[in-house]
């Protein structure tokens, strides 16, 4: 637990909270934009991690061993904060399996941002694809019996998160909310959006990375600007986005994750009803930061989208090793999500983030692979 230092409010915007209560599975990124706009945040999440204990007013960890929130002490501690109980509420990943304990949060608290039953909604396979039907938006073969599948399928959850729950199809019975799916070639995209229930702002397009190997292949890691998208079919999914929005209502920032076919045509892969990983290539782009976007616009007013000043780009940089955060360690500039002091990183899990920005797509990714090899020489010494 940490306790940061309260943020005076000299001009307060009269559309925006106070003060927040956000939960994720890792908080820093909306609780560093909240606070561009001088709002107080009390934030829970998975890590507590340094950056969202220095710009969160209080930050918790909770977290279990299956990797998801226990709903009694998470309840326990959103009903615990101060300076109130009843704070308005914003939410990130963390909720895609657990849509009850939304609902739950939600209970005599404001959400700020797509309410329960829509979550439920984008979530649940057979009414999301319906739904894809009944407005002609274009999606890979898609089947929920097992029976259908081959080696170049994929099984996929509709409750999984960052690829988590992807994998190869081995013809075993699906499980809840699981289903097939043609497996296509190329990369992954997404688009970033604001909508205020009808109408919509596309922030901007970007290219998604994955794990990659034997272990998690499909889990996400990453992403940079999209460049390899013409404008057709960024008009395209323009179009696509618009009519899901005003189908459904949708609010805030949101994702739309999508892979080309062989012919080049855009199909849908999945939405994230909540504000996404991509935001963190654009938050620097809006002087107040993307979280007071995302609340105007779940309030009916849809912030002036510009073009990005830079190409930028992140990765997770997942522990090769064990690794010991000692006290006193030197992080870069340019990393996120740094670990606290005596923090026990496990092989394979994320150790920090790493980010870039330039003037070009080769720059920034040959700066991201700079700095990759400088923080694994650096890390060394704290190694277990």
């Amino acid at each position: 637990m940490s306790e940061g230092h309260l943020i005076r409010h000299d001009q307060p915007w009269l559309d925006l909270p106070e003060a927040l209560l956000v939960i994720s599975c890792s908080a820093r990124m909306l609780v560093e934009s909240a606070k561009k706009a001088q709002i107080n945040t009390f934030a829970i999440d998975h890590y507590a991690d340094s950056d969202t204990r220095v710009a969160a007013l209080k930050a918790v960890a909770l977290v279990n061993t299956l990797g998801a929130f226990d709903e009694v002490q998470l309840l326990d501690a959103a009903d615990q904060m101060r300076p109130g109980p009843r704070l308005p509420m914003i939410y990130g990943s963390g909720f895609d399996a657990q849509p009850d304990l939304l609902e739950k949060l939600s209970k005599g608290r404001e959400i700020i941002g797509n309410p329960p039953p829509l979550q439920r909604l984008f979530k649940e396979p057979r009414r999301f694809f319906d739904l894809l039907r009944q407005l002609e938006i274009p999606f890979p073969e898609t089947h929920l019996d097992p029976a259908q599948g081959g080696d170049d399928w994929l099984v996929k959850s509709g409750c999984s998160e960052g690829g988590k729950g992807v994998r190869f199809c081995a013809h075993k019975p699906l499980g809840p909310l699981e289903y097939l799916q043609r497996r296509l070639s190329g990369p992954t995209y997404s688009a970033l959006f604001l909508a205020d229930g009808r109408k919509v702002r596309i922030i901007g397009f970007n290219t998604l990375w994955n794990q990659g190997g034997l272990e998690r292949p499909f889990l996400f890691v990453g992403a940079i600007h999209a460049t390899g998208l013409s404008e057709r079919q960024r008009q395209t999914m323009t179009g696509i986005i618009e009519r899901l929005v005003q189908a459904t209502g949708l609010l805030g920032l949101n994702s739309l994750d999508f892979m080309l076919s062989p012919d080049d045509q855009v199909l849908v892969i999945e939405v994230n009803p909540r504000p996404s990983a991509s935001m963190a290539l654009y938050d620097d782009d809006f002087p107040k930061g993307l979280v007071a976007a995302h609340i105007r616009a779940c309030r009916g007013y849809l912030s002036p989208i510009g073009s990005p000043f830079k190409m930028r780009a992140f990765k997770v940089m997942i522990a090769p090793r064990k690794i010991v955060v000692r006290a006193g360690h030197h992080w870069p500039s340019w990393c996120q999500d740094r670990p606290v002091d005596d923090t026990v990183v496990h092989p394979d899990q994320p150790l920090c983030t790493i980010r870039a920005e330039g003037a070009s797509e080769a720059e920034v990714l040959a700066l991201l692979d700079e700095r990759r090899a400088l923080l694994e020489q650096t890390i060394a010494p704290v190694s277990a």
